[in-house]
């Protein structure tokens, strides 16, 4: 943030309900990490897939990493292209030209911000001036005993930077102009529900990131980097101590300063993309909140009531399903087979790049607006406790529904650059794009490839050599099981009819490898396993 927090507006930041947010304070982000995660993540159910099922950032994450309250206004209103007429009764009679990029839309530069509150620089030459200040990174800062109206100004200043670089960044780096008419009433401050706002906007930033065209995102990273160090082991340094007078803060302030990694990986996207792909139920933190120790706000029943809110969530434009159902472990609740996730129309989700011109969002999505109003009338009532026997069968379900592995799923090298099919089941997904995952999706490639020289071989030789390449397609069939990629090696089967007896190892045929054996497989089938495989990765002589 270019805006340094101020003791002197903490009255109007809780007002509005954003002090806890504003004292979180800066946070490295792990981009592998997050490109990691983007991966996983599925536009049809509004969660990430893992091999242990589903899991997703919720409103009760959101209250308890960052002390925003859910309760209160969606975060909607008119668009308008030119706000001129707020920004004068606000700061005054200034240069607005200088103010709005050339093409006049809804976007702010921060600099004109900073610029009001930064000190002027001493110098004699106005343009060596000018060059100084351009070049550094100014940050701004309120004196001490300021007067009242200036410190309304930097209020106002402080939460438009809030919003445009850390809770709903965009990739410009401007501000948002459609926030002023909601906060500029720091006297009456209105109550928003700022977490949904920024779940929802999570979401689609979610959503974008998971298409193939898609070469970077925007959401609010410091959240959802904090959610996965809260929820798995996967990067995560040691939580810092947190001083005694922030102890009544949200548990994200942990993480807040540098951090131990100790013997931790970290920084690596195919490290991580390994982990997830590993990752066991025991290893997630499943029961991750000692409300106890949780600001009051976390503890009220109101709060807890909208954590099980099964509706849409609303930002501005955006409008995003709340996958509580899908995720009910989460809150210690039965995890039953989910229903098909709230529907909303396909248009929602390219309404992103829909120009910003005057548009009555509370008119436009008054039906989604409507469900918000009355979201107590749309919370699951869940009064059955949480179970291995509905998790097992929960996870038959996700196991035939959902996406244990973000690789490619293919019978031979020919397909692996196809997408996974739908399946046919009680929740069908859209596989339009499944991320590509590199240590896992070579392997595969490697062993289907070798697989289908060794049946050649296996038909054409005979003696020793027959021996040898049914060893190998047999220590193929081993590498994909290791990898839970059976289903690859069963079509591969299919498609090149190998047969029960072709697959048998008889007693006579357990012979070792020697390097003869080494050197014919090289001229036979073409170097294929000395150039992709260490000779003991494929090279076995048993089968697994």
């Amino acid at each position: 943030m270019s805006f340094q927090y101020s003791p002197q507006i903490e009255p109007i930041l809780s007002g509005f309900g954003l002090n806890n947010m504003a004292l979180l304070g800066r946070i490295k982000i792990d981009w592998a990490l997050i490109t990691a995660l983007v991966e996983r993540w599925r536009r049809e159910t509004h969660t990430f897939h893992l091999p242990t099922g589903e899991i997703a950032p919720t409103l009760q994450d959101v209250c308890c990493l960052l002390g925003l309250e859910n309760d209160g206004e969606a975060l909607m209103g008119d668009i308008d292209e030119n706000y001129a007429y707020l920004f004068e009764e606000v700061f005054g009679e200034v240069e607005w030209e200088t103010f709005h990029r050339p093409s006049g839309t809804y976007h702010l530069r921060t600099e004109f911000f900073v610029k009001l509150f930064v000190p002027p620089v001493e110098g004699e030459d106005d343009e060596i001036v000018e060059n100084y200040r351009n070049k550094k990174r100014l940050e701004a800062s309120l004196p001490e005993n300021s007067p009242p109206e200036e410190v309304k100004k930097y209020a106002i200043c402080f939460m438009l930077d809030l919003f445009g670089s850390v809770m709903f960044p965009n990739k410009s780096g401007y501000l948002y102009s459609h926030f002023l008419p909601l906060i500029h009433a720091v006297e009456n401050p209105r109550k928003f529900s700022w977490g949904s706002g920024l779940l929802a906007y999570l979401y689609r930033g979610l959503c974008k990131g998971a298409e193939e065209k898609t070469k970077s995102f925007a959401f609010c990273a410091v959240f959802l980097q904090i959610w996965a160090w809260t929820r798995f082991p996967i990067g995560r340094p040691e939580p810092n101590m947190v001083p005694e007078e922030y102890e009544a803060l949200p548990l994200g302030s942990r993480w807040v300063g540098g951090h131990d990694y100790g013997d931790v990986p970290h920084g690596s996207v195919s490290a991580y993309r390994l982990a997830f792909e590993e990752l066991r139920d025991d290893h997630i933190n499943w029961d991750a909140y000692n409300l106890e120790e949780l600001p009051e706000f976390c503890q009220s029943e109101n709060e807890k009531e909208l954590w099980f809110y099964d509706g849409p969530l609303i930002w501005f434009y955006i409008v995003e399903a709340h996958p509580i159902q899908r995720v009910m472990r989460l809150l210690k609740k039965r995890q039953a087979i989910p229903p098909p996730l709230l529907s909303c129309p396909d248009i929602l989700h390219e309404s992103e790049n829909i120009p910003f011109k005057r548009v009555n969002w509370m008119t436009t999505h008054a039906e989604w607006l409507t469900i918000w109003n009355a979201r107590r009338q749309h919370v699951v009532r869940n009064n059955e406790a949480f179970s291995n026997a509905d998790l097992r069968r929960y996870m038959a379900w996700f196991n035939a529904n959902g996406m244990r592995t973000v690789f490619w799923q293919s019978s031979t090298v020919e397909q692996i650059n196809m997408p996974q099919p739908a399946v046919v089941g009680t929740d069908p997904l859209e596989r339009r794009f499944v991320p590509r995952g590199e240590r896992v999706q070579q392997n595969v490639i490697r062993n289907i490839t070798i697989a289908h020289d060794a049946v050649a071989a296996m038909r054409e030789f005979t003696g020793r050599a027959r021996a040898f390449a049914r060893r190998v397609l047999l220590a193929c069939r081993g590498n994909l099981n290791d990898v839970n990629r059976e289903d690859i090696f069963d079509q591969f089967r299919a498609n090149h009819e190998v047969t029960d007896e072709e697959l048998m190892v008889p007693v006579d045929e357990r012979t070792t490898l020697n390097p003869v054996d080494f050197r014919w497989v090289q001229d036979t089938f073409g170097g294929n396993y000395g150039d992709h495989l260490p000779e003991g990765f494929v090279f076995q002589t048993q089968p697994q």
